[in-house]
């Protein structure tokens, strides 16, 4: 039994000897330079109070530090990567503030796209509200509107993409209920709306397919097999397609 014990604290101080030993931050002791590698320690273990704790040591003790820019964007990192909505809001105004600080800075594009990932990441699914999915397109907008040359611009571009995709997705389900509903003026106007707003990488057969189904409901055949033969020609291999054709050869003329 001893020994069983014996082996448990053994395994307990050997797991706790992994994390980061407890460092005393005093700036009358230490350099910027090891009070920041001190803190990217921390956020290496995910200790991220103490992380921030080091960070804000540097940028608040240190205002001639070339850590500090990096000490500013770690404290908003700390809080991004806690990964929940209070600490996604509290990285944003981080982010916000380097911004508003550190203006001309190189890293002024990443604090740019970390405003809006904060934003995705607190994106609702499509059936819910997508106020949060607007706020992120909004901030990737300005990472390649303002940003154009950084390096996080085509991140900024794809997460653009996928704000879009899911506003799209968004506009559809509404629609899409409509047609369900036999409102199908509705889903016409909805489906249409979202294919004019959004760009067409994130155009998906389905759209297409319940525009065309409205459309022929509402007896507008013409239109409608413009609609069919959009699929077959886009998307050939899909599901879609075989029904596109199908409508296609009831229907069109």
């Amino acid at each position: 039994m001893k020994v069983r014990n014996l082996v448990a604290l053994i395994l307990i101080f050997g797991a706790l000897s992994c994390g980061p030993k407890k460092v005393l931050i005093d700036p009358k002791t230490k350099t910027d330079a090891e009070i920041y590698q001190i803190g990217l320690d921390y956020m290496k273990h995910k200790d991220y109070d103490k992380a921030r704790e080091a960070f804000r040591t540097v940028f608040e003790s240190f205002p001639q530090s070339d850590y500090r820019i990096p000490a500013k964007l770690g404290i908003a990192d700390s809080y991004y990567s806690e990964s929940s909505e209070a600490n996604w809001l509290l990285a944003y105004q981080e982010y916000q503030d380097f911004i508003s600080q550190f203006p001309f800075s190189p890293k002024a594009c990443y604090a740019q796209l970390r405003m809006g990932q904060c934003y995705l990441r607190m994106s609702e699914k499509p059936d819910r509200d997508q106020t949060n999915t607007r706020k992120a397109s909004e901030e990737f907008h300005k990472v390649i509107d303002n940003y154009p040359n950084c390096e996080q611009y085509k991140e900024a571009y794809d997460d653009l993409l996928k704000s879009y995709s899911r506003l799209a997705e968004h506009e559809y389900v509404i629609g899409f209920y409509y047609h369900r509903t036999n409102r199908d003026g509705a889903t016409v106007d909805r489906i249409k709306g979202l294919l004019k707003t959004y760009p067409e990488s994130i155009y998906q057969p389905k759209y297409f397919y319940t525009l065309a189904q409205a459309l022929q409901k509402l007896e507008q055949d013409a239109e409608s097999c413009t609609y069919y033969n959009t699929i077959i020609e886009k998307w050939p291999e899909s599901d879609y397609a075989r029904k596109a054709k199908e409508a296609r050869a009831r229907v069109c003329k």
